[in-house]
């Protein structure tokens, strides 16, 4: 078990490429999980390809403790199936504004998910959404500890912890998850190069980027091959601006794109 008192997270060693996919995969699954069909037929024709599946019930889990949705219930079980995926818990934190009580809850109950006995819903790490990026003693220590529980709670080998403030974050934040989100935001303001140019060095293989809004004329396979080049850990590009629709297509072109680095 994972102390409480962990402050280095462990850095995961991924066993095909060290840029993977971050998934925010926010739409209700819909029947026996037929709106999750194109994400996992994607996960599927790329089993090189790793992905990290960010899953989201209810603004997190829900206080029921196990899913009472079955379509959530098929496709958690089905996400789980791919020895490629890892599954993320989302929890927000708002900016830290929310109780801490209410965000170990939420930590809580996505852990007690590896107990459920008709299918595999276990949660391999937490998501954390909403992350303040101000450099501050408060927000280190909320982030701090919010990790740690994950870490210790989470019945994982390897309970992947990712922050999500969506903009550059201060350094000592990244000593406190595996993965950090520094950039979210549509593809008009991704600029390639300069953007990347924006995040440390030293930290490029701890973050994530996210684009939303790209249009279908992109060029993904490039723009992928260059995050590659300067060390990016993980990215996703997505077709609308609100992770709820997922093309097939834009699906099998990052993913292409990530295994040919």
């Amino acid at each position: 078990m994972k102390s409480l008192l962990l402050l280095t997270p462990l850095l995961l060693a991924l066993p095909t490429t060290s840029l993977f996919i971050l998934l925010p995969l926010y739409v209700y699954p819909g029947t026996s999980a037929s709106a999750w069909n194109n994400a996992t037929a994607a996960i599927a024709a790329y089993p090189k390809v790793q992905w990290q599946v960010i899953v989201n019930p209810n603004s997190g889990p829900g206080t029921t403790g196990y899913p009472t949705d079955q379509n959530f219930i098929t496709g958690i079980a089905k996400l789980n199936s791919y020895p490629n995926v890892q599954t993320l818990g989302y929890v927000d934190t708002a900016n830290t504004n929310r109780a801490y009580s209410a965000v170990t809850s939420d930590i809580s109950v996505y852990a007690k998910w590896t107990s459920y006995t008709k299918a595999n819903i276990s949660i391999a790490g937490i998501f954390f959404d909403d992350v303040n990026n101000t450099a501050s003693s408060a927000v280190n220590t909320y982030m701090h500890n919010a990790s740690a529980y994950a870490y210790a709670t989470v019945p994982s080998d390897v309970t992947p912890v990712v922050f999500n403030p969506g903009a550059l974050a201060p350094t000592q934040l990244f000593s406190y998850c595996d993965t950090m989100v520094e950039f979210e935001n549509p593809f008009s303001s991704y600029k390639n190069d300069t953007t990347i140019a924006t995040i440390p060095s030293a930290y490029r293989d701890q973050s994530a980027i996210l684009v939303y809004s790209t249009p279908a004329t992109a060029n993904v396979k490039s723009l992928v091959h260059t995050m590659a080049l300067d060390g990016i850990e993980a990215v996703y590009f997505g077709a609308d601006c609100c992770y709820d629709t997922f093309p097939a297509a834009f699906l099998t072109q990052l993913a292409a794109a990530v295994q040919a680095g």
